[in-house]
């Protein structure tokens, strides 16, 4: 179940930056959109789940995990500040599946003709889930076979992301720029507790069992790069 913090997140962000926008903007506002695709690569690890991973035959992450990320950006026409939304997931082997979404905002400080450095901050949520559909430990036997389904492990928690970006723009015309960037980022992971429960059927609901787990969370911290396409409008 989606918490009312992201929710609140979610809600009252965009209204805060919008209205940041508007300020930033001339009494006509005028903005550009941005559209940025990358390929991201984590360093933060969660030693005890992937243990329990080990333990129970599941795919740990890899040392290094393979993600996707997604962003939409807006930028008044004239200013320095860009205001984002992003979105990502793990894409490498894992039997974690592993997703973000965060709002951004971040200040232009160098800037030439072709090339643009970045640097702010997004805060959002970060999602966890873990599908026992192999091994179980005893508890969680006994409770799969109680309930008579397939038993997840989710977690969730806040996500905190200072952050430099770099953008280097070689193609344009009247309306358009393309090209590539690259980013550096330490990630706050901070996690919530495991949950056991499952998916009813014809359900998207999670039915969190409210039973002990005893599988230790840790929050993470670590760094994070990036490099992918950007097109400017």
């Amino acid at each position: 179940m989606i918490k009312w913090r992201f929710i609140l997140i979610m809600v009252f962000a965009p209204i805060t930056l919008f209205a940041q926008l508007l300020k930033d903007s001339s009494i006509t506002p005028s903005y550009s959109l941005m559209f940025n695709v990358s390929t991201i690569f984590y360093t933060a690890r969660d030693i005890r789940i992937n243990n329990f991973l080990t333990k129970y035959n599941y795919t740990k992450p890899q040392e290094v995990p393979v993600g996707l990320r997604f962003e939409i950006a807006l930028m008044p026409s004239g200013g320095k500040m860009v205001y984002s939304i992003n979105a990502g997931t793990v894409i490498s082997n894992q039997d974690i599946v592993t997703a973000d979404m965060s709002l951004g905002a971040y200040y232009r400080f160098f800037e030439t003709k072709n090339f643009w450095i970045l640097a702010g901050l997004s805060v959002g949520e970060h999602f966890d889930r873990i599908v026992l559909n192999g091994e179980l430990p005893p508890s969680f036997d006994s409770l799969a076979k109680k309930y008579n389904t397939t038993l997840s492990l989710h977690r969730d928690g806040i996500i905190v992301e200072p952050a430099t970006k770099f953008f280097w723009y070689p193609f344009k015309t009247k309306k358009t720029q393309m090209g590539l960037f690259a980013g550096v980022y330490y990630d706050f992971d901070f996690n919530s507790h495991w949950r056991v429960g499952y998916y009813p059927e014809n359900s998207m609901t999670f039915k969190n069992l409210r039973k002990p787990t005893d599988v230790a969370t840790v929050h993470e911290f670590g760094w994070v790069f990036s490099s992918g396409l950007s097109v400017c409008f």
